[in-house]
């Protein structure tokens, strides 16, 4: 959804640009492949992260180049177009799911195949953290996502014994889920990153966090950091580790995170 995001912001850029392989029945987005041309001049874009979209641009409208052959993911929200058309391309009122409003808040959690740490940016939130900030917007907390028996949901479980657990609905509609709740707070997760961004939703808790951290994952930029409905949160530089030291790791970092203001997040 995000490369499709990226591949929008070009073709307003470049009108008569034509999008390839981008098969998404699900948002009813359908753009077949197009096999390369031997006669055409094909530019490979290579960073995973980040796409110069005015040089693609010129190298398009002056038929410097025909093809263009991207790879990454381009997660910068320089790269997407505005929210509006953003939330236009990815319509589905069709979808029924539970909506929670009013003095609910929904914790999409992130774990699955994250939890052996694949990824130093891919790291679990703290359940202090959640219970710092469920107590201070004093609201009731729902915890949705992949909340499969560990010993970290476990934990959660403990501290909020109320707390209500929603199963896996579906790829769909677990996104609706956050997507058409009022208040958020996020896991470190593009799939909830993109479902909240893309909601009408109140309040968002967003941990500056693992790859949400800029100054630690440079290529990655999904600070909104002028949309005022965000709540931001400094964590230490801690990188993901494995399920079995988490809740050591977490006991360690307790209490040291801090809510900050968007512009002391402001990027050069």
């Amino acid at each position: 959804m995000m490369q499709y995001l990226v591949a929008a912001k070009l073709k307003s850029l470049v009108g008569d640009l034509t999008l390839s392989n981008f098969m998404m029945p699900y948002w009813n987005i359908e753009h077949p492949p197009i096999e390369a041309d031997p006669a055409q001049a094909v530019y490979a874009l290579e960073d995973e992260q980040r796409v110069d979209m005015q040089r693609v641009a010129y190298l398009a409208e002056n038929r410097i180049f025909d093809r263009f052959e991207w790879h990454g993911y381009g997660q910068r929200l320089e790269y997407f177009p505005v929210k509006e058309q953003a939330r236009a391309l990815f319509s589905r009122p069709d979808l029924r799911v539970p909506v929670f409003d009013g003095d609910a808040v929904v914790c999409p959690v992130r774990a699955g195949e994250i939890l052996d740490a694949r990824h130093p940016g891919y790291t679990v939130i703290p359940v202090d953290f959640y219970a710092d900030v469920i107590e201070d917007l004093g609201l009731r907390p729902v915890f949705t996502g992949q909340t499969e028996d560990n010993i970290y949901m476990r934990a959660l479980k403990d501290r909020f014994p109320r707390a209500e657990i929603v199963p896996h609905h579906g790829i769909l509609e677990d996104f609706q889920i956050i997507r058409s709740a009022s208040n958020i707070v996020l896991s470190i997760s593009t799939f909830a990153w993109l479902a909240a961004w893309l909601s009408h939703a109140k309040t968002i808790v967003l941990p500056v966090y693992g790859m949400f951290n800029p100054g630690l994952f440079p290529g990655h930029d999904l600070l909104p950091l002028g949309d005022d409905r965000y709540h931001f949160y400094r964590f230490p530089p801690q990188p993901a580790v494995p399920l079995r030291d988490l809740m050591a790791v977490h006991a360690a970092m307790r209490g040291q995170w801090q809510r900050v203001d968007g512009r002391e997040l402001r990027r050069r």
